[in-house]
C-alpha cells in the first residue's frame, strides 16, 4: 500500500501543528535495513556527510536501538533511520526488545519511507543476507520492495571496474532475485570516501531515490501499523503506558501475519511448481515414462554401491 504524497491521514491529522506536518511532508525518510555488520551505520553517515551514526568493525552488532538523524540535500530535508539486528535469523519472536524495536522503527519512520536500502557487501551476498530479505518483507510486508534499493558497501573493492558489469554478471543467483525483485534499482557506496568521491556518490543515490519518487508519483510506502504508530504519535503516547503495550501487541500480531502470508505465499508457489510438471508429464507421457524409468535405475545402481562400500 502506497501513501499519498502529502499525508495519509486528512482530518486525522487536524491535531498536529501546521509546521509539523508541512515538514513531515516536505522530509524525505530513508531506513537502512539489512544485517549486521554490512555497514548500515557507515553507510547512513556518509548519506547525512557527517558521523552521526555509531560506525567501527566488531564481532558484536554496534546498533542496538533504531536511531534517527536528518540532514539535507539540494535544500530537502532527510530523515535517516539506522536499523539494529532485527534482520537476523537470530531474531527470536519471543524476544520483546524486538517488537520494541521493530515498533520504534515504525515510530521513527511514520507515516512512512519513501525508499528502504537493502545494504549488503559488494561480493558478499551470503545466506544471512536471504534471511535479511525475508525478514524485511516480515516486517514491513512484501510490498515494501517496491520502494526498496540495494545499496553495495565497498564500493572501492570493485577497483574501478563497472558496478552494472558486477551485477550483470554476478552468479550469485539470490542476489540476482533481489535486485530484479527492487526493480533493478542500486548503487554503490565507498564509506571512507571523502571530497568530491563523497558528494559524487550520494548524487548518484539521489537520482535512482528521485527516479524511485517519481515513479511513485512521490508517494511513501506505508501500511496498517504506520497508521497505528502514526495515531500514537497524534495521541502524545510515549514509550510507556497502557497505549504503548497495546501497540506493542499490535506489532507483534502484524509481524506473525505477515509470516503466515509470505509462508502461504511460498507454499502456494510450490504447489504452482508440482501442477506445472504435472502438467507437463501429461503432455509428454511417453518422455516422462523414460525419465522415470532412468531415474529408477540410477537409484538402483546407487543403492547398490552404498551396499557395495558397506560391506
Amino acid at each position: 500500500m502506497e501513501g499519498p504524497p502529502k499525508t495519509r491521514y486528512g482530518t486525522m491529522a487536524e491535531g498536529i501543528a501546521e509546521g509539523n506536518q508541512l515538514a513531515a511532508a516536505s522530509s524525505l525518510r530513508l531506513v537502512l535495513v539489512g544485517t549486521s555488520g554490512c555497514g548500515k551505520s557507515a553507510t547512513g553517515n556518509s548519506i547525512l556527510c557527517q558521523r552521526v551514526f555509531e560506525s567501527k568493525l566488531g564481532a558484536q552488532a554496534v546498533t542496538r536501538t533504531c536511531q534517527e538523524a536528518t540532514g539535507t540535500w539540494n535544500g530537502r530535508n532527510i530523515l535517516v533511520v539506522d536499523t539494529p539486528s532485527i534482520f537476523e535469523a537470530k531474531a527470536k519472536a519471543q524476544d520483546q526488545d524486538l517488537y520494541k524495536n521493530i515498533g520504534d522503527c515504525y515510530l521513527l519512520l511514520a507515516p512512512g519511507p519513501h525508499v528502504l536500502l537493502v545494504v549488503t557487501k559488494l561480493g558478499r551476498f551470503t545466506a544471512q543476507d536471504t534471511v535479511a530479505v525475508r525478514r524485511v518483507k516480515e516486517i514491513f510486508g512484501a510490498e515494501a520492495m517496491r520502494h526498496a534499493v540495494v545499496l553495495f558497501t565497498h564500493k572501492e573493492d570493485l577497483e574501478g571496474d563497472s558496478l552494472d558489469d558486477y551485477v550483470v554478471n554476478t552468479d550469485n543467483h539470490s542476489l540476482r532475485s533481489l535486485v530484479q525483485e527492487c526493480g533493478r534499482r542500486y548503487c554503490g557506496f565507498n564509506n571512507k570516501a571523502t571530497g568530491e568521491e563523497q558528494r559524487e556518490q550520494l548524487e548518484e543515490l539521489m537520482a535512482v531515490v528521485e527516479s524511485l519518487e517519481r515513479e511513485h508519483q512521490g508517494a511513501y510506502y506505508t501500511n496498517d501499523l504506520f497508521f497505528d504508530a502514526q495515531m500514537l504519535l497524534e495521541c502524545g503516547g510515549g514509550t510507556h503506558g497502557e497505549e504503548h503495550r497495546r501497540y506493542l501487541a499490535k506489532v507483534q500480531a502484524h509481524v506473525e501475519k505477515q509470516k503466515r502470508g509470505l509462508q502461504a505465499a511460498r507454499s502456494h508457489g510450490a504447489l504452482k511448481a508440482l501442477l506445472r510438471v504435472k502438467t507437463w508429464m501429461v503432455s509428454h507421457r511417453g518422455l516422462s515414462i523414460f525419465l522415470v524409468i532412468y531415474i529408477l535405475i540410477f537409484l538402483a545402481i546407487l543403492i547398490n554401491l552404498c551396499i557395495y562400500h558397506g560391506h
